[in-house]
């Protein structure tokens, strides 16, 4: 029947086997993985600016691997259908020695997203890649790949965490050095799917909208021919330049702005190759909105029969299928039952998705499998079923969830747990690994669980709070890192190394020395009115940086537990720098009332906050996941506010003001600031 696929912790134990035998026994300190694709319905439409409906798959690139010193990557793939050799060893690029594609064609995915990393320098690493979706089979193993690298990167050195931009980075890596000039459709889903739903993307403003996939007598059917398609070669970039051509011919900016009468008006002007290719694009933009609506509504025969027009279109218009796929989805929809089936991906071989009633799934396999033998039936989904390759344990799992963690009782809820998605307790209750229980039903985690607590109340306050005189600091690093919540392992990395900070073992002479600056910015933004107008305003954004000094080193690891920033994705901690470790830069952009909250996340500005302590209330013994503030967390809006809790800090810690430039009497709006101990 349908072929088994390996799991998450499959993969990750094969890669991490390969890694240890490949690197001297050394385990890897860091495991990811990104889904591929199926796309539902929209071809060919993403660089052409319309609409998409793909959804994640649990299909995906795992990636374990470990930082190293230096400036160069070591890679290895364990897939053993890929072109040799299977590892590479490469320089990171710099002025002189850009980072070109080469030779095995699979390690140009990793090389871009290097290139295109969106916090360099990159730092040097090795690692290993594991995956379960097929090559060449249009489920974008490609993108896969470059959005786990992509997520590697980020374990090893956190860029601002917005995931459209990371998308975006992705897709310019298969630009640059894969050669590939696709949409943004791929990397988006794979960055931004979520479990149980397709995601409507319009490939023009990047927004998505959650279609749900819930209903329990559904199921989706991927088929793969077999057929390996290259969308490097010039046939895909020829569909793509045909439909420039026609929209330029068209006076549109993209096809996305086209209607078939425009198309008709100027079918003396076009060739019949670039008129078929156009009229595809434009009535397939107009299926996937209908597709999308039919789905919302549960009309699975309405949504059924679009896909099979689709598909017609993609064989007849824009002529990307091929025998094999053709006889796929003729076979599929001879069997009562199949709503629908289409061709998916690129094109010129892959797969097929099929959707279906759950109890037709086996006819539908045997009425295709016996002329067909060559064909595979890569995957089964159908979502809320424990058959599906989800954890059905997670899925069960209400709030509030109770933990055994080597015999200590917890108690929290999911949001807590799964706080990073790219750590291993987020994979564990987002089912992407299985989770055990008890005999009284609790999620039992085979880890030490006396300093759990600790881990635990980071994810609920990001904020590290340990008793006086606590003795367990490599015991609770030791935790962490298996958990791999990267913001702990780093505070964790820093209190090591600086040691317990208190007034006895602090130098006497020990200098602080604070330059500030602010640099106004005029910001030019669309505020949109409605879906087709826009008005352009203006704003002034100020660029606020303290580049901080001080021979006492354990001041600045406390200043980054004072001070944190705030992101779309939650508050991240800044960090002294790794080469020169007695200086930290803090730059932050306080927003203006006049601009929008989205817009300032669109120009990925983070604000500057004083994070305090928390209280964490207790029942029973028992950690209740319920946040007591003893302050929220204040913004610094300006410079003065940052100079005057700069000056509450270090006066505490027996600092005193030696200097001030340029008007000691103006000591908040001061340039420079000098503290000695």
């Amino acid at each position: 029947m349908a072929s088994p696929v390996p799991s998450v912790s499959e993969l990750v134990a094969e890669a991490r086997r390969v890694f240890e035998q490949s690197f001297g026994g050394d385990a890897p300190q860091v495991a990811v993985c990104a889904p591929g694709r199926v796309n539902l319905i929209g071809e060919h439409i993403d660089y052409n600016q319309g609409f998409v409906l793909p959804m994640a798959l649990p299909l995906v690139t795992v990636v374990v691997g470990s930082r190293t010193s230096g400036q160069s990557a070591s890679i290895i793939t364990a897939a053993k259908d890929v072109e040799e050799p299977r590892r590479v060893d490469f320089d990171f690029p710099n002025d002189k020695a850009p980072l070109s594609p080469g030779k095995p064609s699979w390690a140009n995915y990793v090389k871009g997203v290097v290139h295109h990393y969106r916090a360099p320098p990159v730092p040097g690493f090795r690692a290993v890649i594991a995956s379960s979706v097929p090559l060449g089979g249009g489920l974008s193993s490609s993108a896969s790949l470059e959005v786990a690298m992509y997520t590697f990167l980020q374990q090893l050195k956190p860029d601002d965490g917005d995931k459209v931009a990371k998308a975006v980075a992705c897709q310019k890596a298969e630009h640059t050095h894969a050669g590939v000039p696709c949409g943004i459709m791929d990397q988006f889903v794979s960055v931004l799917g979520r479990e149980a739903h397709a995601l409507l993307i319009d490939c023009r403003s990047l927004e998505a909208t959650p279609v749900p996939l819930s209903d329990p007598g559904l199921v989706i059917l991927i088929s793969n021919s077999n057929v390996k398609h290259s969308l490097t070669g010039s046939e895909y970039p020829s569909r793509r330049r045909q439909c420039e051509e026609a929209a330029a011919i068209l006076g549109k900016a993209s096809l996305r702005d086209a209607t078939l009468k425009d198309l008709e008006d100027a079918k003396s002007r076009l060739d019949d190759e670039t008129y078929r290719r156009a009229r595809h694009v434009i009535e397939e933009i107009a299926r996937t909105a209908q597709a999308a609506e039919a789905l919302k509504k549960g009309a699975y025969k309405e949504f059924g029969k679009l896909m099979v027009e689709s598909h017609n279109s993609l064989r007849d218009l824009y002529e990307v299928s091929c025998k094999e796929l053709d006889e796929l989805v003729s076979a599929a929809v001879e069997v009562e039952g199949v709503f629908g089936s289409r061709m998916t991906g690129g094109g010129f071989g892959g797969c097929t998705v099929t959707l279906l009633q759950a109890g037709a799934v086996d006819r539908t396999m045997q009425h295709i499998q016996p002329e067909r033998r060559s064909f595979q039936f890569l995957r089964m989904l159908n979502l809320n079923s424990p058959d599906s390759n989800t954890n059905s344990n997670s899925n069960s799992l209400s709030d509030p969830v109770s933990l055994n963690v080597g015999g200590e009782i917890y108690t929290t809820t999911l949001d807590t747990l799964t706080r990073y998605q790219d750590s291993m307790l987020g994979a564990m209750f987002t089912g992407r690994i299985s989770t055990l229980r008890d005999k009284r039903g609790n999620v039992f985690i085979d880890r030490d669980g006396k300093v759990f607590r600790y881990i635990l109340n980071f994810l609920r306050s990001s904020s590290l709070d340990l008793p006086e005189g606590f003795s367990e600091m490599r015991l609770l690093r030791r935790e962490a890192d298996f958990f791999q919540i990267r913001p702990l392992l780093d505070d964790i990395r820093r209190r090591i190394e600086a040691g317990p900070l208190s007034l006895r073992d602090a130098p006497r002479g020990a200098m602080l020395l604070v330059d500030v600056d602010c640099q106004v910015r005029v910001l030019h933004f669309n505020l949109r009115r409605a879906p087709e107008n826009y008005e352009l305003r203006t704003c002034s954004v100020r660029i606020l940086t303290a580049e901080i000094f001080c021979t006492w080193r354990a001041f600045l690891v406390l200043l980054c537990e004072r001070f944190s920033y705030r992101t779309t994705q939650g508050p991240t901690s800044p960090q002294p720098s790794d080469q020169r470790h007695n200086r930290l830069k803090l730059e932050w952009v306080p927003r203006p009332d006049e601009l929008p909250q989205d817009q300032y996340e669109k120009q990925q500005y983070r604000g500057l906050v004083v994070s305090d302590s928390w209280a964490t209330q207790t029942h029973s013994g028992e950690l209740c996941d319920v946040i007591i503030p003893r302050c929220s967390p204040c913004e610094v809006k300006d410079m003065c506010g940052f100079v005057e809790e700069l000056l509450t800090v270090s006066l505490a810690e027996g600092f005193r003001v030696d200097s001030v430039t340029p008007d000691p009497m103006d000591i908040l709006n001061c340039r420079t600031l000098q503290l000695v101990r």
